[in-house]
């Protein structure tokens, strides 16, 4: 694998991957609820690298698909609540889910050399940080909307959709 292929694979990976994505628009969404900062999303882009070098460590996250899938829910479950968490609490819950679902992303690296992890690594962060970013700015203009309840209710039960797809992926009950 070459850095740009690397760099692709981690652009690409949380884009294609239903709950990785739900889980990172979720988090904007969470973030632009509170309207306090990026930090938390950088939390969990920042995490989800930790756990790329869990993963590619002699050290594993035992059942960290059946993590992914509740930490997917629970960001969806907090859309629902719509309450706004504090930049500490927000970024605590998601490093969490960043070092689960980096882990799970990591899995594509096993057996890879230094250049193409590195720009795995860049990638991911990059596209991470570029979905939660944008999710939290649509969800800051959607406060204007008259239908934003509604939007921010349809968010929250697709994000949880998503969390419940990865835990009946994690379950074996579907490949």
């Amino acid at each position: 694998m070459t850095f740009a292929e690397g760099f692709m694979q981690g652009v690409g990976l949380p884009v294609i991957s239903l709950y990785h994505l739900a889980a990172m628009i979720g988090i904007g969404i969470l973030v632009g609820i509170a309207a306090r900062g990026i930090v938390p999303v950088l939390a969990f882009g920042l995490a989800a690298i930790a756990g790329v070098a869990i993963q590619l460590s002699p050290y594993e996250i035992p059942a960290g698909g059946t993590f992914v899938a509740l930490t997917t829910m629970v960001i969806g479950l907090l859309i629902l609540l719509r309450q706004p968490l504090s930049p500490k609490v927000a970024s605590a819950v998601f490093a969490v889910a960043g070092l689960v679902h980096g882990y799970s992303m990591g899995s594509v690296l096993v057996g890879a050399d230094t250049v193409p992890i590195v720009a795995y690594v860049s990638g991911l962060l990059l596209a991470q940080t570029v979905l939660g970013v944008a999710s939290c700015a649509i969800t800051l203009g959607a406060t204007k909307w008259p239908a934003q309840r509604t939007a921010l209710m349809i968010a929250g039960c697709l994000v949880m959709v998503a969390g419940g797809v990865a835990a009946i992926e994690a379950a074996g009950l579907v490949g």
